[in-house]
Formats: structure tokens, sequence, C-alpha cells
């Protein structure tokens, strides 16, 4: 074998190899709040994947990422099933308290409403929030859903 065809792998450690007692809190916050989540690992990367009930009894399966920079940057949260999209501007393809990934917009950045130390059970939390305020709006008819968006 020709070693000098190889190239060196690359290896950066991810949050949960730098903090696994973090990662220890995150499973017992989700485990005592949202116990049906499951937590898997796509190719390094950290997702927890349920299904919500909305007060009205829709159900919204939704996964979970964790960025590569949690916890100083919160959880992305998409909508699977069904798949949301809230155009505010279907020519311009704007969403609506959706980011153009389709993730939701469940902070204001710079508003301070996620920390360091906010769990992804309280992100789930917010996006449940979330689907409360979309099927509100749905439900009111009017086209403009209030509130703070981000760019």
């Amino acid at each position: 074998m020709d070693l000098t065809t190889l190239r060196p792998m690359r290896w950066h450690a991810t949050w949960y190899d730098q903090n696994p007692a973090r990662l220890i809190l995150e499973k017992r916050a989700m485990e005592s709040r949202f116990p049906r989540f499951q937590l898997f690992n796509d190719g390094g990367q950290l997702v927890w994947t349920g299904k919500l009930e909305s007060n009205r009894g829709n159900t919204y399966e939704i996964a979970l990422y964790y960025p590569e920079s949690f916890p100083n940057e919160p959880p992305l949260v998409f909508p699977i099933n069904p798949v949301i999209t809230v155009y505010k501007d279907e020519v311009a393809g704007r969403l609506k308290h959706q980011y153009n990934d389709g993730h939701l917009c469940l902070y204001y950045p710079g508003d301070r409403t996620f920390a360091a130390n906010t769990t992804a059970a309280t992100v789930v939390a917010v996006a449940a929030a979330w689907f409360f305020a979309y099927e509100s709006w749905l439900e009111s008819g009017k086209t403009e859903w209030p509130g703070i968006e981000a760019d």
C-alpha cells in the first residue's frame, strides 16, 4: 500500500464529545418531558424526533437538530409531517416565521430567550407553542401572522 496517496482523516470533537455531562442532561430533560421522542445520531449530528399533539388534536412530527455550536446556538426544529410552509410572500418565496430551509423561527435573535443552559426539552415546548400560534393564525383567517420575524 502506498501511504503517500492516503489523506489524513480529519476528526473534530463534537459538542457532546467535549461535554458528555451536557448530553446526559439533555437526555434526562427529554426523557422526563417528552419520553416518546427518540434520539438518533445522523452522521455525528444528534437529532431528536417525535410527535406533538396540539390542543386542537392535530399531530405534528418534528425533528430537532443540534447544531455543531450547541449550546451556544439553539437546536433547529423542522416540521416533518405534515410539512409546513407558511409563505409571507409567495412571489419572493419568503417564509413567515420559518427560515428558508424550513426550520421554525422559535427565537428572535438577540431577545435572549435562548440561553446556553436551555435544553432541547424547552425548545420542543417552544415549538409546541409555535404550532399553537400557527393553528390560531389559520383559524383566524387573517393574512398577517403577528410577531417579530428575523431577516
